[in-house]
């Protein structure tokens, strides 16, 4: 493992040969290192990076990881995948090889995660994250075990799911004096869409004489980049009351200008009116996204079919929709039965008559 000093920039180099992922003979160089120590350690951690060795670091592992999830998730989701590692991991166990990870190791960190206070589904999700960057170390680099499935999680997740009921969102709404606040309240309300499937429409995306929507494109809340929706269960058409679509074509008839995405407007202005008129109607504000259960609330309390409601959503399958919303099927179910009882009520079928 020989490093060499460049005499002309008084600093050294890495140069060496490698075998690749094809099993091929290489060779690279590297320059501008400090110290021969800085060259050689390059060396060590290119080689065990390439070939697969479980004494690479595990910020070279990370690097390959996050190479790898950059292939096959959306920009907005790697960019919170990658933030949690280089944030809330690598500081704390970059240096170490991966042969140094062991359950002490690990639970220190925990230990230093938990004494920052973060909420106990944040600590959830940095768990996870973690734990998905040491699976891909045991699948692809040679690490035993998973340390953290030893120690188990810290935290939990936590399904905040605050919405509004039709009576309150009514009221709601009557503060609205903004007139494309109030339109987007509407649309959010009334078909359950996505905020970022909300802020990506445009004109055309209205079918005002089938009074349906048609989801094929979301807007990213980190660069404002339109992209393909979440999933492709996300691309649907979502059929909307005759009244809102009508709302909304007034809307569209009264601008000088129609644009391309129709609601030409971030996020934040957007929370801070719901908040404002959430306070003057005397309702507690809930955030943007709560709309959007707002509007699944009030289709499982009037009886409509998980299946339908998923499909109207755009999740994947009902389960996911059951994982999000099942309390709200619980709360429901004194009203089945009040309305079985009434069913019943002054018929001769109780007691066997």
């Amino acid at each position: 493992m020989p490093a060499y000093r460049d005499e002309k920039t008084k600093t050294w180099y890495a140069k060496f040969r490698y075998i690749d992922w094809q099993n091929k003979s290489k060779h690279t160089t590297k320059r501008g290192f400090k110290t021969k120590k800085e060259a050689l350690n390059y060396e060590h951690e290119f080689k065990a990076t390439s070939e697969g060795r479980n004494d690479m670091t595990v910020a070279s592992l990370a690097e390959k990881y996050l190479e790898d999830r950059r292939l096959y998730v959306k920009v907005s989701s790697f960019s919170f995948i990658e933030q949690t590692i280089r944030i809330h991991i690598l500081p704390y166990i970059g240096e170490l090889k991966l042969t140094e990870l062991t359950p002490v190791t690990m639970r220190q960190w925990q230990n230093e995660l938990k004494k920052q206070n973060f909420s106990p589904s944040t600590l959830s999700g940095y768990n996870r994250r973690c734990s998905a960057l040491l699976n891909f170390a045991v699948k692809y680099y040679g690490l035993p075990s998973n340390p953290l499935r030893t120690i188990g999680s810290i935290g939990h997740m936590e399904n905040r799911v605050d919405f509004w009921e039709l009576s309150e969102f009514q009221r709601f709404i009557t503060f609205v004096k903004n007139p494309r606040h109030k339109v987007c309240f509407l649309l959010l309300f009334y078909s359950g869409m996505r905020v970022g499937e909300l802020l990506a429409l445009n004109a055309g995306d209205f079918d005002f004489e089938k009074n349906q929507i048609s989801i094929t494109k979301s807007r990213m809340r980190i660069n404002g980049e339109i992209t393909t929706p979440k999933t492709k269960y996300s691309m649907r058409v979502i059929n909307m009351p005759p009244a809102i679509m009508q709302e909304v074509k007034n809307y569209i008839d009264s601008l000088d200008e129609v644009t391309t995405p129709l609601f030409v407007l971030d996020l934040s202005p957007l929370s801070v009116a719901l908040k404002k008129c959430a306070v003057k109607a005397g309702l507690k504000p809930i955030r943007i996204h709560d709309l959007r259960h707002s509007h699944a609330s009030l289709l499982i309390h009037n009886g409509f079919p998980i299946t339908l409601i998923s499909k109207r959503l755009g999740h994947k399958s009902p389960d996911i929709t059951l994982k999000v919303y099942s309390h709200m099927y619980k709360e429901s179910g004194t009203q089945v039965a009040q309305f079985l009882e009434n069913t019943v009520v002054g018929q001769n079928v109780v007691n066997g008559d």
